[in-house]
Formats: C-alpha cells, sequence, structure tokens
C-alpha cells in the first residue's frame, strides 16, 4: 500500500456561544480535515490545527510522503520532522500529528484493527473527560452569557445534569482574580468532593498574583491549576510557595523544555497534545519521559472536532499512564464533520471500535463548514471583537 495524494479541506464549526479567554474569544474552531489517498483505494482521514497556513504545509510536505508506505508510520514521522530544522522548509509539528493521524487510520483499516490496538491496546474502553467551564458572551441565539461566579455555577449544574461531568475545570483570566477566587469557591460548595477541581487563567497572572491567590484556593481542594503564570521561571517560583499542584500546556509544549522544566521543578503535570507534540507516537514518548521522572499526564483541548476527539480516545485508552481526564471542548460545539457524533455519559466517551479511528467524515457537514470557511475564514481566537482596544498582553493581573 502506497500513498498517492494527500487532501486538506479547511473548515471553520460554530460555538454554541463565545468563548472567553485570557487572550481573546473563541467563537468557533478551524482546523484541517486531511484525506490520505492509497493506491489499493483506501483513504485514512485525520485532522489538526489552522486552516490556508496549515494547507500550504500539508501541500510543501506531499511530495516527500508519495509512495511511502503509510503502515510505516515511525519512517513518515521521521522524515516530517526533519524539515523542522530550517525555517525556510518547516513543516509544524501540528501538521505531522495530523498526517501521522490519517496514516494510523488508513493503517487500521488495512489490518481491521482499531487505532488503539495498533499502539499496543487497551485496558478500558470509556475514558472519563473534565467538563471545561468558560465565562461567555451570549449568542444571538441567547445561549451563554455567563459573566459572574453565580452564572458558572448554574452553568456547571446544566452540564453535569446533562453529560455527568466528575471533573470541572474553569477557564479564568477573564475577571478580575478575586472574582474568579469566588468563582471557584461557589462551585466547590455547591459540587463536593469527590468531584474535582481544576483552574486555568492561561498564564494571564503574575508570580505575586498567583501567590497572594493561589494559596486560598488551595482551600478548595483544586485538582491542579493549569499554567497561572508565564514561563517556567514564574512557574517554578509558584510551585515552590503554593500547595496546589501546577500543570502546563504553555510553557512545556517540546521534548526540549522537559529537562529544565525538571531541574526548576516548575510543573507537576504536562498536558499532551495529539498535534502540538507531533502525533501518538511523540506522545506515547511523552508518556515514558513523565513516567520516568513521576510528572503527571494529562491532555490538552484546542476545540477538536470528531477526528481528533476519536485520536484522543485511541491516545488515552492505549496510554494507562495518562491518569488525568482530558479536556475537551465538544459540549461546547455546535456540530461536527462526522457522521455519527460523540455523546457523553458519565462524564466519559466511548472509544471507537471500527478499524482505524472508527469515525467516518460526513461529506455534507464537510461541504457545510469549508464553504463556512471560504465565507468567514479562520477565526481569530487572539482577538476580542466585544473589546476592539485590547490587546493580549500578559500578565494582565
Amino acid at each position: 500500500m502506497r500513498i498517492q495524494d494527500i487532501i486538506a479541506t479547511p473548515v471553520t464549526v460554530p460555538m454554541e456561544a463565545p468563548l472567553r479567554w485570557s487572550m481573546g474569544v473563541e467563537t468557533g474552531t478551524t482546523r484541517t480535515l486531511l484525506r490520505l489517498i492509497t493506491d489499493e483505494g483506501l483513504v485514512g482521514i485525520g485532522e489538526t490545527y489552522g486552516g490556508e497556513t496549515t494547507v500550504h504545509a500539508v501541500q510543501f510536505a506531499k511530495p516527500f510522503l508519495i509512495g511511502m508506505d503509510p503502515c510505516e508510520v515511525r519512517l513518515i514521522v521521521n522524515k516530517l520532522q526533519s524539515f523542522r530544522i530550517s525555517y525556510e522548509s518547516n513543516v509544524p509539528l501540528f501538521v505531522v500529528g495530523g498526517i501521522e493521524m490519517a496514516c494510523w487510520d488508513v493503517t487500521g483499516k488495512k489490518l481491521g484493527r482499531p487505532v488503539y490496538s495498533l499502539l499496543g491496546g487497551t485496558t478500558r474502553k470509556e475514558i472519563p473527560f473534565a467538563g471545561y467551564l468558560f465565562y461567555r458572551y451570549k449568542s444571538e441565539t441567547g445561549a451563554g452569557g455567563e459573566d459572574c461566579a453565580e452564572a458558572i455555577v448554574t452553568r456547571a449544574e446544566e452540564l453535569v445534569a446533562r453529560h455527568g461531568f466528575e471533573v470541572l475545570k474553569l477557564k479564568g483570566g477573564v475577571f478580575p482574580p478575586e472574582e474568579e477566587l469566588r468563582t471557584v469557591k461557589l462551585l466547590r460548595e455547591k459540587f463536593l468532593l469527590p468531584l474535582r477541581l481544576r483552574f486555568d487563567p492561561n498564564a494571564a497572572w503574575s508570580v505575586e498574583t498567583g501567590l497572594r491567590v493561589l494559596p486560598r484556593m488551595a482551600e478548595y481542594q483544586l485538582e491542579y491549576a493549569e499554567d497561572p503564570t508565564w514561563n517556567l521561571e514564574g512557574m517554578s517560583l509558584i510551585r515552590r510557595d503554593v500547595p496546589v499542584p501546577l500543570a502546563t500546556n504553555m510553557c512545556v509544549i517540546a521534548f526540549d523544555q522537559i529537562p529544565p522544566a525538571i531541574r526548576m521543578r516548575a510543573v507537576d503535570i504536562v498536558l499532551s497534545d495529539v498535534h502540538y507534540w507531533g502525533g501518538l507516537i511523540n506522545n506515547q514518548k511523552l508518556a515514558a519521559v513523565c513516567e520516568t521522572f513521576q510528572l503527571g499526564l494529562g491532555m490538552h483541548s484546542d476545540r477538536e472536532l470528531g477526528v481528533s476527539t476519536a485520536a484522543m480516545l485511541h491516545l488515552a485508552a492505549a496510554t494507562p499512564y495518562l491518569s488525568y481526564a482530558p479536556d475537551s471542548h465538544y459540549h461546547d460545539q455546535m456540530d461536527d464533520v462526522i457522521t455519527n457524533p460523540f455523546h457523553f455519559h458519565k462524564g466519559c466517551l466511548l472509544v471507537p471500535e471500527g478499524p482505524g479511528l472508527g469515525v467516518s467524515l460526513d461529506k455534507e457537514k464537510v461541504e457545510k463548514y469549508h464553504r463556512a470557511f471560504l465565507e468567514a475564514g479562520s477565526v481569530n481566537e487572539f482577538f476580542d471583537p466585544q473589546r476592539p482596544s485590547w490587546f493580549p498582553n500578559l500578565p494582565i493581573f
């Protein structure tokens, strides 16, 4: 089996309501869907970040992959990663991850096996997820509008009742720290242990704010605080004096950042990602490194659609060391591009059982949301149209 072509299709899918975070607002998600076509007629599908820039990167990579065997996934990843040595011929890791995803899918279809089986097998078929809580602007349909602690608690009640989440994560860095502290307090008063709470201000806080506020949040038994401040130095200063585990998906996002993070004792938990770590192989390497150095392992979310969600499920199923419930924006998205969208049950998603990733693209939905991309372009999450004079300048508190 040989690769004949790779087709990249950018899509934009809206959110139920605009999600606010420290550097802007997320009104939807722009992703690029990949179709890897083989000479045997089998097609593997993948998904990754971005729109036109991703398409250009795929077009750059494609000539080097034509004729290769997609079952030889590691050789393909190694070839694509070799372009990272030159900025003039760079294939971003998130593009490598999307292409690798399509290779795993078509290999599974060829062999009649699910991806988790190709990754070594699984001991669990249900993966628990964290319910993501955002302060939201109100949408044109009237959804959203959560702009205070009480509204966030109401939103949390809705999500727990509907999806059964046993972990809740509050996205902060939007309001002054005292208001977000009050939100955590009311959440804990409403949801007692064993429900777990997480807090993530996306590096919006100064070290001084973290040292002042996080010890008070510790009273509400946080599972962890994610990226309370910017860079390893700041994280290490907070971790030294604050009794809350620190997680990151901002200051440790590549292997060469792990040694200084360990030497500086800057983080307790690393959040993996099927895209920006460069695919499932690299994520399994990350799990081995974290286990070796006794770092916790979770999984980051950045508005995945169904194809990437399936990849996350297969990776989590095949990675016993991944003990923290992955994040997911899935419940905030208006629609999906796969034929059978996922549904949460008791806070979990089922690992697909079909060959490959176990999901298929819905042709009509792909065409619909590709048109949406062509009409509106990529979603700019680093801009807030309701605060046009504002720009992300960290730390903001």
